[in-house]
């Protein structure tokens, strides 16, 4: 098993889609709703809402609150002690505003003052006593990504790494973790934990010597975690985004901890419902690394070898583009244009032959590249300036060169002065190249050997060449031991192609050791050059609901292209995504080019948190491989070729998936997954030999 810390896989977010026709609108009728009070004092109450052409559902709980709900189902907490009336209005919401409202009783009763907690306190104990067990069953049921802004894009989700369903559970060295589980009660006010690991723990590689383990790579060894552990709930500004945290934290007495060991007894809880427990926590010893651990109600069941027994036979459905020429108009139209789709892609789709045309019985979509440069800025005299106009250098690149570190696709090397007049004629300057896709927060940074002496000198110079006016230049100073502690400064350039002095006021940083220097250019802007593809969809030509779907294809490898297959909730055009769901098929990136992925985007499981899993291809990209999902009532599951990549999605009444959707296939080039564009692309294709629905 390799060692976990330094595997790089990649979650993927949403394409979006345009429509071009509203349907008739429908007022919502037969709305019922019912209400079901817990009786333990808590202030629990659990709603269901249901009526007939409903798109959403608007609770308003009398309390003064309210909240939106998708599917009609909402589980509320009154926190007024004592025995209340409250009058709970409910409105189904239709399309184009039309809607009809509900109104009901009911009295609810809360013992004492309630815990800000107490949603929270219900869902981990029931109110007495839970159990909890890792979600082996889903994708990400481990995970690792990037702990702060800044380090690799988008950081509050797993990006590099998320198990695959069962991944854990098939070898001795990691399947321990899959035994875990971890009781949590409560009694009045004390919330207690225990872990019952069955007398072993996977460890992180870097933590074996809390064991004496010998193995290089992440490992299952004995350990006692015996003993009950008090939980301590505080509220805390949440290291995610607002809406992807509850903002509660976890913190464990006498080293607990929550099954993979690395080292921490702290966790956020992302996520929590009677069935879910998401979590995150952050790497004792690496302050970069965050992992997410999933945990279910119930034990996982399945895995294995299984392999999938379609229950759809029939063939209802294909296009085996046979006809040369474009596609077929009976079939396929088509997405047209550039904006970026909502992930920052830098494409423009078109219907061009040269972007997609059905030939020598393939379809074929290509993506072009028209033109463009990487962008490139120098820098020099980095200087400390006191307020009396002393001056200390940092760094003026003629000695020993730091060790500049890149990120986003930047990188930073000392090169010989390109234009060596006016304000600096130095022999070595600093060279930052943003290549083309690069992030727009692509940047590069260096440590120095002692902190900056900021009580003394309250400003930094710093000398700039850019090929722009007004190009922003970031300059920020970190701890290199806790990122937290950071403060950054933007100035804007003020010539073209020649240098300038900025001076970036630091006197109202706080008083952190600053021993790294973080400079980012064009700061915002990520280096576009004319990217064409294509993008087909059968929206509104054939739209259907349950089936198995299997696409033969074979994927492009440039760096930074993104293909994806995959289908769209048809009404889309009323609800809005990710309220209409989302089934990608198959995802790849050019720059992990063998791995390829599914997912699924749903109200509370879409862009970074979707229900996702990858496997590893090595020929994704030289042979053709077959791309399947099963869609029936009951499931959703993955395959590619004969290989599961998800198992066991549990499709219900609650999520999207029970109403047509439509195919779309295409290549986005960079964005927020394909990331950066290989400076030397030129073209790549993406074949498909078939599509093909069966039910």
């Amino acid at each position: 098993m390799k060692n976990i810390n330094y595997i790089i896989s990649t979650f993927f977010v949403i394409l979006l889609s345009c429509s071009e026709e509203t349907p008739a609108m429908l007022t919502p009728s037969n709305l019922v709703v019912t209400s079901e009070i817990s009786n333990d004092g808590s202030g629990k109450v659990t709603f269901e809402a249901k009526a007939t052409n409903a798109s959403s559902y608007t609770f308003a709980f009398g309390d003064g609150t309210s909240q939106e709900s998708l599917t009609g189902n909402v589980v509320k907490f009154y926190e007024m002690g004592g025995q209340n009336t409250y009058s709970v209005t409910v409105t189904a919401n239709g399309a184009g505003g039309l809607n009809v409202s509900e109104t009901i009783q009911i009295e609810v009763n809360v013992d004492g003052e309630p815990s800000e907690f107490a949603e929270i306190i219900s869902y981990l104990t029931n109110g007495g006593s839970k159990t909890w067990y890792l979600a082996a069953a889903e994708p990400g049921h481990l995970g690792v990504g990037p702990a702060r802004e800044g380090i690799d894009g988008d950081w509050w989700y797993p990006k590099w790494y998320s198990a695959q369903a069962f991944e854990k559970c098939g070898s001795p060295d990691s399947d321990c973790l899959c035994d875990d589980e971890l009781t949590f009660s409560v009694d009045g006010d004390v919330i207690s934990y225990s872990l019952d690991n069955k007398g072993q723990t996977f460890f992180n590689s870097a933590y074996k010597d809390v064991v004496g383990g010998t193995e290089v790579d992440d490992f299952c060894y004995d350990f006692d975690t015996s003993g009950t552990k008090t939980v301590t709930l505080s509220s805390v500004e949440g290291n995610v985004p607002e809406a992807e945290t509850t903002g509660t934290q976890i913190d464990y007495s006498d080293d607990g901890f929550m099954g993979y060991y690395v080292g921490s007894s702290t966790y956020e809880i992302l996520s929590i419902s009677e069935d879910l427990l998401y979590v995150r926590t952050y790497d004792a010893l690496n302050p970069d690394l965050a992992w997410y651990h999933r945990f279910s109600s119930e034990p996982a069941t399945g895995g294995g070898d299984e392999k999938l027994e379609s229950i759809y036979t029939d063939l209802v459905w294909s296009d085996e583009f046979d006809v040369d020429g474009a596609p077929n108009p009976s079939n396929w139209t088509y997405d047209l244009g550039a904006g970026g789709w909502g992930n920052n892609e830098v494409q423009t789709y078109t219907d061009d032959p040269e972007n997609v045309v059905v030939e020598g019985g393939m379809l074929k979509i290509t993506a072009k590249s028209e033109g463009g440069e990487a962008v490139v800025h120098y820098f020099d005299d980095i200087t400390l300036v006191a307020t009396g106009g002393a001056t200390s250098t940092v760094d003026d690149f003629e000695g020993t060169a730091p060790t500049f570190t890149g990120f986003g696709g930047a990188s930073t090397q000392v090169v010989a002065n390109p234009d060596a007049t006016g304000e600096n004629t130095s022999a070595l300057v600093g060279e930052s190249t943003k290549p083309l896709g690069a992030e727009t927060f692509a940047g590069s940074f260096f440590d120095v050997s002692a902190p900056l002496d900021l009580t003394t000198y309250s400003s930094i110079s710093m000398k700039t060449w850019s090929p722009t006016v007004g190009a922003v230049v970031k300059l920020k100073l970190e701890n290199s031991a806790n990122a937290d502690e950071n403060f950054e400064v933007d100035m804007n350039t003020t010539v073209s192609e020649s240098w300038e002095t900025l001076t970036f006021d630091f006197s109202a940083a706080p008083a952190f050791n600053f021993d790294r220097i973080v400079v980012f250019f064009d700061f915002g802007v990520s280096p576009v050059g004319a990217f064409t593809s294509a993008r087909i969809k059968s929206e509104n030509l054939y739209e259907f609901t349950y089936g198995r779907v299997e696409i033969r294809a074979k994927l492009p490898a440039g760096g930074g292209t993104w293909p994806a297959l995959w289908a769209l909730g048809a009404n889309f055009d009323t609800v809005g995504w990710p309220d209409c769901g989302e089934i990608d098929i198959m995802e790849h990136v050019g720059n992990s080019v063998n791995i390829v992925s599914s997912a699924l985007h749903y109200p509370g499981n879409f862009g970074g948190t979707a229900v996702t899993g990858s496997i590893p291809i090595s020929t994704a990209t030289t042979e053709f491989h077959n791309y399947t999902v099963e869609w029936t009532p009951d499931s959703i599951k993955f395959v590619v070729d004969d290989e599961f990549i998800h198992t066991s999605f549990v499709n219900s009444s609650t999520t999207p998936f029970n109403a047509d959707f439509f195919f779309i296939m295409n290549i986005a080039m960079g964005g927020t997954l394909g990331g950066a564009i290989d400076s030397g692309f030129t073209q790549d294709t993406m074949e498909v030999d078939y599509i093909r629905v069966y039910q």
